[in-house]
């Protein structure tokens, strides 16, 4: 019996034709990702793809088989180092997805980590969020499906021959697990409660693989920490035992100075444009102290004012 083998238009079969595109792909860019799809559908993959081709990074998204993606990628070992291929292809299993890019990998990462696409809610799944089901008419017809509603805390009634939903409930709590009804009933409402996105395992770049976790940081809680670095390093320059100068601390310094001499000026009565006022109403104020004391002892003198 003959067995028929399809070939694409270049008269590669698809097989070949999917190791080409990836070498290609390879070739062409100087960051190479291993995407984890655990748990992401198929639709919510081409979400993402849509999300690449017309965000901020510039990247491709390829998924193949493993078999083919190694294979694919122990041909770069002519230009990369074996040992280094070897490595990066030992983290290609399970489900998963080679990411192509010529952008800095941490700038990939913070895109797909902000990035995410709306998921289903599937039956096992710890609940990261709290779900709601809203009110209104839905497109279920009236049968066995409304005791399942019922089943998950919603109230119904018929309304024009479609079931309605009279409340808006909330059907499941953050850490529920999502049970099987649970899951069938929002599937078949069109929601999708939940959202998901890439997260890069392992990235090759030129002859580095980078784990997949030192691309996953907080960057508010850098700059957070970089703020109160620089606040604890004025705090020591401005020190009166440290005094170091620089373009930050020199203002604070100078204007601490300038309080000093303007006190240390006041209290051994030395006169300056800046003082005055302050050392006139200091005299002032002492000398009617003195006369307060002097009118105690005799009240008869008699002060003239100038």
């Amino acid at each position: 019996m003959a067995i028929s083998i399809s070939k694409t238009k270049s008269g590669l079969t698809r097989k070949e034709a999917q190791i080409e595109t990836i070498v290609k792909l390879a070739e062409e860019n100087s960051v190479i990702g291993i995407a984890d799809l655990s748990g992401i559908s198929s639709k919510a993959i081409q979400g993402i793809r849509t999300s690449l081709r017309s965000g901020e990074v510039d990247a491709t998204l390829k998924v193949a088989k493993n078999t083919l993606k190694t294979i694919a990628l122990e041909k770069l070992q002519e230009k990369t180092d074996k040992k280094i291929v070897d490595q990066f292809i030992s983290h290609i299993n399970g489900s998963c997805a080679l990411i192509f890019t010529n952008e800095n990998p941490f700038k990939l990462q913070r895109f797909l980590s902000k990035n995410t696409v709306p998921a289903p809610a599937k039956a096992g799944q710890i609940s990261p969020v709290d779900v709601f089901i809203p009110e209104g008419v839905t497109n279920l017809d009236p049968g066995p499906i409304i005791s399942e509603l019922g089943s998950i805390g919603l109230q119904t009634r018929i309304e024009k021959g479609k079931i309605r939903i009279t409340k808006t409930a909330k059907v499941l709590s953050i850490g529920d697990t999502v049970s099987e009804t649970h899951a069938a009933v929002l599937t078949r409402l069109g929601i999708q409660p939940f959202s998901v996105n890439l997260r890069i395992s392992q990235v090759l770049e030129g002859n580095e693989v980078i784990d997949g976790t030192i691309l996953e940081v907080d960057e508010d809680q850098i700059i957070s920490d970089l703020q109160q670095a620089y606040m604890n390093a004025l705090a020591i320059a401005v020190d009166p035992r440290i005094n170091y100068y620089s373009k930050e601390s020199i203002p604070i310094l100078l204007g601490k100075a300038a309080r000093q001499a303007h006190g240390l000026s006041i209290e051994s009565n030395y006169l300056t444009q800046d003082n005055l006022n302050v050392l006139l109403a200091k005299t002032k104020a002492q000398a009617s102290t003195l006369k307060e004391k002097v009118t105690e002892q005799d009240s008869k003198i008699d002060f003239k004012e100038y």
